[in-house]
């Protein structure tokens, strides 16, 4: 495999350097087109509030985007800062507006870097409390599939708050819709040792991707915004491949808030079905809706080793009451696993969800199937171990809901999970969950 090596260093780079080293690094991304076997790698620590623009590779030479140096991952934000004090206007006693405008829709407030996150209020008379929030632009977005409407970049936001927030607060930042995906690639990329922080809509979103590594990124307060604003229907995942998707690896990599979904393949119906597709290693907490949505058909799909926990829990649940708004509301949402929108008679093959450790749902249940009984057969369920104690229930499958004291009778029923057991995760299991990410992680 053929390519170069380029560094990119946001702070002191130079987009007239080579880039051919750490010294002579470029500045942005942006400065030339990279081809297959390319390395491309951002500085450690570096703090880049803009979309990571990939260029596509080729077979046996995929274009690969990482990290150099030391220190932490470089991070791709989608908001932008509004903590500056003199920027916030008390407009009645404890009634606070941003005095600015944004370049998009205002997503989420995520404050202090990354402790808690605001609530959405719909109506500016909804603003009661601390946090809660209310921006005039909701909705405009999705409805025109653009963040960069006129009467949206023209909203105003608003913040409930004792006190000045850029006082009141440490920081605050405002996730955006922008260009609804943090990071993009449609064939022959890998994206290693990178952090994705704070997207409105997406972190990676691929159109009918094929051969894609995402490998040790971390991906954070992803999601939020307003999907359809009459239901009160907010949306965002992690990583979303759309219409179709082969030979994909998403390994090693850690999932802490996300709106709606971890990882999904959903939007092809039985037009383009994703096929080997692997998630394994991963590391999930605060997923409102999954960790894994197995939406659509789809075939030679793993979701191996994988750790979840707190399914439902995180800024997705802030302010609201079960079950949360979604598009097949009233249904509960906060499940590991999410098996829905899969037509009778159209699962061409197997998915396999093995060897994983699920850890609390509070609002759902570890797995959670609505579809046909002929396609649950397609999917494989085994080895995997639960643990249950501030939910009610433990699995939907075949129509039906069980207990975790009905483990054995789930079993024998579906003739799933025949190696599987409910069981409290071992020590170094445990120690994972506590070390899930550097923000707080907290089961409800």
């Amino acid at each position: 495999m053929n390519g170069q090596t380029y560094y990119i260093d946001p702070a002191a780079g130079d987009d007239t350097n080579d880039g051919l080293t750490p010294a002579c690094a470029f500045k942005t991304d942006a400065a030339r087109e990279f081809t297959g076997g390319d390395m491309v790698l951002f500085k450690r620590g570096s703090i880049i509030r803009a979309v990571l623009h990939t260029r596509n590779g080729s077979e046996q030479a995929p274009i690969t985007y990482g990290a150099h140096g030391e220190g932490d991952k470089p991070a791709f934000l989608g908001s932008v800062s509004a903590s500056d004090p003199s920027r916030w206007i008390e407009e009645r006693p404890s009634l606070w507006r941003y005095d600015g405008t944004f370049s998009s829709e205002v997503c989420n407030l995520i404050f202090n870097g990354g402790e808690c996150c605001g609530n959405l209020r719909w109506h500016i008379e909804d603003l009661r409390q601390p946090g809660e929030w209310h921006y005039t632009g909701i909705g405009r977005s999705s409805a025109g599939e653009s963040g960069g409407d006129l009467d949206v970049c023209e909203g105003v936001l608003y913040l409930y708050s004792p006190g000045n927030p850029g006082e009141v607060y440490a920081d605050i930042e405002c996730a955006l819709w922008g260009e609804r995906r943090l990071v993009g690639g449609q064939h022959h990329v890998v994206l290693e040792n990178l952090s994705f922080r704070n997207a409105g809509v997406h972190g990676y979103h691929g159109f009918n991707a094929r051969q894609i590594v995402i490998r040790n990124c971390d991906f954070n307060f992803i999601g939020g915004a307003v999907w359809h604003r009459e239901r009160r229907i907010r949306f965002g995942n992690a990583v979303e491949f759309w219409d179709g998707a082969n030979d994909i690896t998403v390994e090693h990599c850690r999932f802490d808030n996300i709106y709606d979904s971890g990882v999904t393949h959903q939007g092809g119906e039985t037009r383009n079905i994703p096929a080997r597709l692997y998630f394994r290693h991963n590391l999930f907490a605060n997923c409102g809706m999954s960790a894994y949505e197995c939406r659509e058909p789809s075939q030679d799909v793993y979701f191996e080793h994988n750790t979840c926990v707190n399914a439902g829990g995180g800024f997705s649940m802030q302010g609201e009451v079960t079950p949360r708004q979604s598009e097949i509301h009233p249904q509960p949402m906060g499940h590991h696993v999410f098996i829905w929108k899969i037509d009778p008679n159209t699962q061409p093959g197997h998915v396999y969800i093995r060897h994983n450790v699920f850890c609390e749902a509070p609002y759902g249940v570890a797995i959670y199937s609505i579809i046909d009984s002929a396609d649950e057969c397609k999917l494989v369920l085994d080895n995997n171990t639960y643990w249950q104690t501030t939910g009610v229930l433990l699995n939907h499958w075949g129509g039906r809901s069980y207990r975790p004291a009905e483990f054995s009778l789930y079993q024998a029923e579906s003739g799933q999970d025949g190696n599987s057991q409910v069981a409290e995760p071992t020590q170094v299991e445990c120690a994972c969950l506590v070390n899930l990410t550097e923000n707080q992680l907290k089961i409800n």
